[in-house]
């Protein structure tokens, strides 16, 4: 009985592809044990031990140019550095994908608020008082108030911000013009708007006519209601919601109002 095996049969035994196996023969850091007269690639006990050297330093990320250094040279010491490394990069990786799931449970919550509200304003808009605390802002773009974002502007404007449109844009409406901002530290600020009860009311829009219609009726609901609107109005374009929703772009809009205790309970019961 012949003690050794196939090419095709190492493959089965390890589980790897037969193409894997040719190609780290290539890279000449995996031989067969002899070729049979046959012309068949034949593999004893050393070469199982040897690929499955190879294997686990492939599945601790070691390119594969560097296997046959660490295969033939690397000490104790050696792979304990390359063991660290290999940890830590893991670690990275771990700390990624909970970024990437707060990332994720936040759009969810946007949604779900969004779904919730959309539920209650079918037949009367419906403003709410939030307390929010103050929030700094990097001015990206100052434009008029009836002047629209184009490509050129963006482009002309453009700034070291990776992935544009994952942050809301934050529209500060002010008398004659409109500051386009987004959120930053306090260190590297240029405005921020105060802490405070803030009117707000969440909404979708097909066009900009119906932005500019949106400002009009939170400023008639203000006056009806006997509340001092504090500028800017703050208008957020929701950026995840939008992309990942319909042909309408989400929005929420926000000014900051001067208010008895005795209204805001009015406004807000328990």
């Amino acid at each position: 009985m012949n003690k050794y095996i196939t090419i095709s049969e190492l493959s089965k035994l390890m589980h790897v592809s037969i193409h894997q196996i040719r190609y780290f023969e290539e890279k000449e850091i995996l031989f067969p044990a002899y070729v049979d007269t046959n012309h068949y690639r034949m593999y004893g006990m050393d070469e199982i031990y040897q690929l499955s050297h190879i294997l686990l330093l492939r599945k601790l990320n070691v390119p594969v140019q560097q296997i046959k250094e660490c295969m033939l040279s690397y000490s104790a010491d050696d792979y304990n550095r390359l063991l660290t490394d290999s940890l830590q990069a893991v670690q990275s990786q771990i700390d990624s994908l909970m970024h990437m799931e707060q990332f994720i449970q936040g759009i969810l919550q946007e949604q779900q608020e969004w779904i919730s509200q959309s539920q209650q304003d079918q037949c009367i808009p419906i403003y709410e008082i939030k307390e929010i605390p103050v929030r700094h802002f990097t001015t990206w773009i100052t434009i008029q108030p009836n002047e629209s974002l184009h490509a050129r502007a963006l482009y002309q404007h453009r700034t070291d911000q990776p992935a544009l449109f994952e942050i809301d844009l934050h529209y500060l409406y002010t008398l004659g013009q409109v500051a386009v901002c987004v959120p930053s530290s306090n260190s590297i600020s240029d405005s921020f708007v105060e802490k405070g009860l803030y009117l707000t009311r969440s909404f979708t829009v097909t066009s900009e006519e119906n932005i500019a219609q949106e400002i009009h009726h939170l400023k008639e609901y203000a006056f009806q209601a006997t509340y001092v609107l504090v500028d800017p109005i703050i208008l957020i374009e929701k950026s995840y919601l939008s992309m990942l929703g319909t042909d309408q772009l989400h929005y929420e809009i926000q000014a900051r109002i001067e208010v008895t205790p005795s209204k805001v309970k009015e406004r807000n019961p328990l």
